[in-house]
């Protein structure tokens, strides 16, 4: 697994860690919809979709883009591993619950990668109580939206019992594009490779 920040090349990185096997990318839409990696093999991006399940020995590579969004990655015990596209409309559609429902078992681990922390994630208007009546005023500091704190409560009762985070933000940290920082449209790119049975 790797996160890229805007001095990586997507290309290289991948192979590094996928040994040259196939780079899966999806058409992200904001919505709840996992695709197993093979479903996505076909012309890059053709497939719409938010999560990319990759089953343990698989020798591709999921790509999930992301600007400000957070990038999500759980796997279990087996080697088995998805790699979401995480923001408030995925969240509160269920993109965690799908993506989790692939990996069986318990002891499953997460990693939350760069994504608008809540210094900076300022979150006004009627989406703010669809996010606080799915996750609680929990999810908010002040005005300010954090997708961490609503993603602990739901980790945890998914069985997920180990989550770390890389811990930085994209709007703060210019080593990573961020799209309400710059209007880019430039994407950091999180890379998942699954383990060996």
């Amino acid at each position: 697994m790797a996160f890229t920040d805007r001095t990586d090349v997507a290309a290289e990185t991948a192979a590094m860690i996928g040994g040259g096997g196939p780079l899966a990318q999806l058409q992200q839409v904001h919505s709840a919809r996992v695709v197993a990696i093979d479903d996505t093999l076909g012309e890059p991006g053709a497939v719409e979709a938010d999560g990319i399940y990759v089953p343990a020995g698989h020798h591709g590579v999921a790509a999930i883009r992301t600007a400000d969004c957070l990038p999500l990655v759980v796997a279990n015990r087996k080697g088995d591993a998805v790699a979401l596209h995480v923001g408030w409309r995925g969240l509160t559609a269920g993109v965690v619950e799908a993506g989790l429902a692939h990996l069986g078992g318990d002891g499953l681990v997460a990693v939350i990668g760069p994504h608008i922390r809540s210094c900076c994630y300022e979150f006004l208007g009627p989406e703010r109580y669809v996010v606080a009546h799915r996750f609680g005023e929990a999810s908010f500091v002040g005005d300010n939206l954090s997708l961490e704190a609503a993603l602990s409560g739901l980790l945890m009762h998914q069985r997920v019992r180990e989550v770390l985070s890389v811990g930085h933000c994209t709007f703060c940290n210019d080593a990573y594009h961020s799209y309400r920082r710059d209007g880019t449209l430039e994407r950091q790119l999180t890379l998942v490779s699954a383990g060996d049975r």
